[in-house]
């Protein structure tokens, strides 16, 4: 019996000194390292969300004039007590502007104006009363109200010729794809139909276009092309068009066609009209299986998704008048496999008839940029330009030998 306590106090004491050790022992790979990881990826998925609900539940509308959060609360049916924090977290990311009740008055006239008349907008009856009065922001004293600032009234509000909406709407379903990501790995990509993919994204490719891709581009292809005697042109995979418009509206003589799937040319219509681009027109195709036309003097492609498939380029060599010029821009290789997750968040979804290649922004019949730009060649097509654009894309430049 004295020796069998003896041994469960040995025991007892062996169990407690291995305790002891083991609590005071610390990981060999450091913790920070982890929770830095998993803190930031966290902090992206909350601004995320925060910028989508701002959205969606009309913030950005409602703060053209200043509120208190507690009218604002009331004018959207939202908790007033969440309210305030909701408002201060948008006010962190540098998407509304915070003024104290009584200092904001004269600055937020001045913003108000900046913000519709200097933009292009069109000012609401709520903007056009509030210049001639005092508005009624329902802040009691020292109470903060809050206003779009310079970055949301730019990009987040309907009427700002530079508007991101459509991207934001996109944004969220790409988000909302990944929540799906234990399913796909189980199920194997999503299959999405061409036609209403390109229709539904042209509006995005649109607006990100018109805050600086387009007039970069543009620069860089009157730079390096003289358009002075291009009658004809054609925007190929062109999608909204705003190339071939802008094209066509630097040059009176041109006429432009925009070649694309028949949903999306029906998008291309909205932008033609709305550009008052009557010299530009769309045909409507597969440029994999249909002829793109002939005797232009100028073909561009802007990230179309033929873009890397060699098997198109003899009808792009067919298509151009002898001297006339091809026009291309892609990303890179190198910086599609680069990022793991571009090629991941790239197959997650593919189309049903043409499937995808490993990287980013590739297709199975594609071939790497730089030995598509090597087949140029073999079709009389002689590259004189390559240029990297800011965005990460290169825009090369080949003429058609004579």
């Amino acid at each position: 019996m004295g020796n069998e306590v003896k041994g469960n106090t040995i025991d007892r004491t062996k169990r407690e000194t291995e305790t002891s050790v083991d609590l005071m022992q610390k990981p060999e790979i450091d913790a920070d390292r982890f929770f830095k990881l998993v803190d930031s990826s966290v902090r992206g998925l909350r601004e995320c969300r925060l910028i989508a609900a701002a959205f969606e539940l009309g913030v950005f509308e409602a703060l053209k004039i200043p509120l208190s959060t507690g009218v604002l609360a009331e004018k959207l049916g939202c908790d007033p007590v969440l309210m305030p924090h909701f408002c201060e977290a948008l006010h962190s990311l540098g998407f509304l502007d915070r003024f104290e009740e009584g200092a904001h008055e004269g600055e937020e006239n001045t913003q108000i104006q900046r913000k519709g008349e200097d933009k292009g907008q069109d000012k609401s009856e709520d903007e056009d009363k509030s210049r001639d009065r005092k508005p009624d922001d329902g802040a009691k004293d020292g109470e903060a109200v809050y206003l779009v600032s310079e970055l949301s009234a730019t990009y987040l509000l309907e009427g700002s010729p530079f508007s991101q909406q459509h991207y934001l709407a996109e944004r969220l379903r790409n988000v909302e794809l990944w929540t799906r990501l234990p399913q796909i790995m189980k199920n194997g990509p999503e299959i999405v139909e061409k036609g209403p993919f390109f229709g539904e994204v042209v509006h995005c490719m649109a607006e990100n276009a018109r805050c600086g891709l387009l007039q970069e581009t543009v620069r860089v292809v009157l730079e390096n092309v003289d358009f002075t005697n291009v009658k004809k042109l054609l925007d190929l995979g062109g999608g909204h068009g705003l190339y071939a418009i802008a094209f066509a509206k630097l040059n009176e003589n041109l006429q432009a066609f925009v070649f694309d799937l028949p949903p999306v040319t029906q998008k291309t219509k909205y932008f033609i009209e709305k550009y008052g681009a009557s010299r530009v027109d769309i045909i409507p195709g597969d440029f994999f299986k249909d002829e793109i036309g002939s005797d232009y003097d100028v073909i561009f492609s802007s990230f179309n998704p033929g873009g890397k498939v060699p098997s198109l380029i003899p009808k792009i060599a067919e298509a151009l008048n002898p001297g006339g010029v091809f026009i291309t821009r892609q990303v890179p290789d190198e910086k599609t496999k680069s990022s793991p997750f571009l090629s991941l968040d790239w197959n997650l979804w593919t189309f049903e008839d043409v499937k995808k290649g490993g990287s980013g922004y590739s297709f199975e019949n594609s071939v790497p940029f730089t030995e598509y730009i090597e087949t140029l060649g073999s079709y009389g097509l002689e590259v004189f330009r390559a240029l990297d654009m800011k965005d990460g894309s290169r825009i090369v430049f080949a003429w058609k030998v004579t």
